[in-house]
């Protein structure tokens, strides 16, 4: 009797507690969002990455010494979208002011806003009192992400949170997107076949103002056949986008139970941006999806064996595709993980090079050649010692006018003269590669870099990965030589959209030595430490808060779930997208082309995680009550 009563407590509980729920699931879906404003986060995510339009602009950086002459530029791909997407914020932040003024009380408030406005302040407290604000108020050439578009991540979070109030506002988002995604796929198709859109009569004429169509068929873009960019600049951003789009589309995918029809939509889409993850050649992309596919895994582990009759021939089928790609592409896959994985210590055989007053000094291995070149009544001389101060002897060779350097310690060293735009220089060959030097201006010795500018050669500080600066492709030294400048810029960074001028571009031995010689060093190819150089070490700090706040209680939230509602199910396929944009952010940095997308991911998945919160309770409260039922 007291064990029937038991049992009839424990429906009335959940019966009690079901209600509760249904009220608090009708408090949230009840209300429907005016379309007008879903459009901004429709832009956002699923217009402005195919933005792509000719601008011709001043870059401004002539006047630095490791900065071309020229001024004037042309850009594609990055300064409209920042265009657009700062008139987009500007409309968000409009719509924001005036519904807090006119609805106060239907403001959301979430604690996870509070990190994510203190890495906005602290990006804007950067850029105004960085010393070089104007770049980070209207962005700086090759990036084009200024302080604006930084606010406007913020923004773009917070208007999600704001507007979307139903599960109709968030179909029609996520069904933009993977309409966006197909698009965007079909573009990446032409790319990958070699028959590029952007190379086509239609595809220049949609790109170029009319005044540029008669010399359309002089736009060419440095990619090789085959090569997939999308609209995004550098494929490496196309690993990005189609990273996220995989984890999001496959995950929606295996979840689908009502709308069955679209599964086929999301797998058409899942395939045609997978065609343009392997097209790009991002290898970095590929181990993000490995990443965000093991996460996939823990995270959706009680789901997969409940349904194993459908997840173990998917997941044999997308490990055979793994496989056979890896096979046909010459094991490009497991090479790619093996670089990520592997650390190989190197070291160059030059190790520094001094423009001194006086002379060059030259560190090959662990000797050095001290150098003066002197001219005088019209004839140069030079004299050449070691570290002891011992003369070396010079052998002239007719062939080539050159002076060889006889001494074992420095093989095959060559001497010679020449002259840039009227100026004496002389060089010295190092293993094969010529040095240019002159000190015929103020009697100082400069180096003469590839822009033609005399310039001191300086030795950028050390970080980590000292030694093995060729790891990741060489972004062990840009690492190792971006880590140094952190230690000044704790509380404040030095501003949005600085980081090229920050960067010690004057170490050009070492940019030389790794692979970097004729290159600008224009971003860190790594999220977390732009952050931190720009915006500054609290900002980084506040921004990975920020996330992980949103991570923790994403995981706690769905590591139980059944899935049954489609808040869930675009909940987690968010959840997984931003993870394998976060790893992705280890290597690659952030920029206008994608991270606008990313940020808007995150800004919906804040409001699914609570919209989705009184369905997932009623799972986990009704099978509690049918465990203690079959207990009793």
């Amino acid at each position: 009797m007291s064990s029937k009563t038991n049992f009839q407590g424990n429906k009335q509980k959940y019966k009690n507690s079901n209600s509760r729920n249904k009220y608090s699931k009708r408090s949230l879906t009840t209300q429907e969002t005016n379309i007008w404003l879903l459009l901004p986060i429709i832009f956002v995510m699923s217009v402005l990455p195919f933005i792509v339009r000719l601008k011709e602009y001043q870059t401004h950086l002539s006047g630095f010494s490791w900065f071309t002459y020229s001024d004037t530029y042309s850009d594609f791909f990055l300064y409209y979208k920042q265009v657009y997407f700062i008139i987009t914020i500007f409309i968000m932040a409009t719509i924001i002011i005036y519904r807090a003024y006119t609805e106060k009380r239907n403001i959301v408030y979430s604690p996870i806003i509070i990190p994510l406005a203190v890495y906005a302040l602290l990006a804007f407290l950067s850029s105004i009192f960085s010393k070089y604000r104007s770049f980070s108020f209207r962005g700086i050439h090759e990036q084009f992400e200024s302080v604006f578009a930084l606010i406007g991540y913020f923004i773009v979070v917070y208007y999600c949170l704001q507007i979307i109030k139903s599960e109709k506002d968030l179909r029609l988002i996520i069904n933009c997107f993977v309409v966006s995604i197909l698009a965007m796929s079909l573009l990446g198709l032409t790319q990958y076949i070699g028959k590029d859109f952007y190379a086509t009569d239609l595809g220049l004429k949609s790109i170029l103002p009319i005044e540029h169509w008669s010399s359309r068929q002089d736009v060419k873009f440095n990619f090789e056949a085959g090569r997939v960019y999308l609209s995004f600049y550098n494929p490496n951003y196309v690993g990005t986008y189609s990273a996220m789009a995989v984890s999001f589309l496959i995950i929606l995918a295996a979840l689908t139970r009502k709308r069955k029809w679209m599964i086929p939509i999301y797998l058409v889409a899942t395939v045609g941006i997978s065609i343009s993850l392997i097209g790009s050649r991002s290898k970095t992309g590929l181990i993000a999806l490995i990443v965000a596919g093991i996460f996939s895994l823990i995270i959706l582990g009680k789901y997969l064996i409940k349904y194993f009759y459908f997840s173990i021939p998917a997941l044999l089928l997308l490990l055979s595709v793994v496989v056979l790609y890896n096979k046909a592409h010459d094991n490009q896959l497991i090479n790619g993980i093996k670089q990520a994985t592997v650390f190989t210590k190197s070291e160059p055989n030059l190790k520094d090079i001094i423009t001194a007053d006086d002379e060059v000094v030259i560190k090959y291995k662990a000797e050095e050649l001290h150098l003066q070149y002197l001219i005088e009544d019209g004839y140069g001389t030079f004299f050449v010692k070691d570290h002891k101060g011992q003369e070396i002897n010079l052998a002239y060779t007719e062939d080539n006018h050159e002076f060889l350097i006889q001494d074992d310690r420095f093989p095959n060293f060559r001497l010679g003269v020449a002259h840039f735009e009227e100026l004496p220089l002389f060089y010295i060959t190092i293993d094969n590669h010529n040095w240019f030097f002159t000190n015929q201006t103020d009697g100082s010795y400069y180096y003469l870099n590839q822009y033609g500018k005399l310039d001191k050669i300086e030795t950028a500080p050390q970080g980590l990965f000292e030694g093995y600066e060729r790891y990741a492709s060489g972004r062990g030294y840009i690492w190792s030589r971006t880590i140094p400048l952190l230690k000044d810029r704790i509380i404040l960074g030095s501003g949005a959209d600085t980081y090229m001028i920050v960067f010690p571009q004057q170490d050009y031995v070492n940019l030389y030595n790794y692979g970097y010689g004729d290159q600008l060093m224009t971003k860190p190819h790594n999220l977390y430490l732009q952050i931190g150089v720009e915006s500054g070490v609290l900002s980084l700090i506040a921004f990975l808060v920020f996330y992980g706040m949103y991570f923790i209680s994403s995981v706690r939230l769905y590591i139980k779930c059944r899935f049954k509602s489609y808040y869930a199910q675009v909940g987690v396929a968010i959840l997984v997208s931003t993870v394998a944009y976060m790893v992705l952010g280890i290597a690659n940095d952030s920029s206008i082309t994608v991270a606008p997308v990313f940020w808007a991911m995150i800004g919906l998945g804040i409001v699914v995680n609570r919209l989705a919160k009184p369905y997932i309770e009623e799972e986990i409260l009704a099978d509690k009550a049918k465990k203690e039922a079959s207990n009793e």
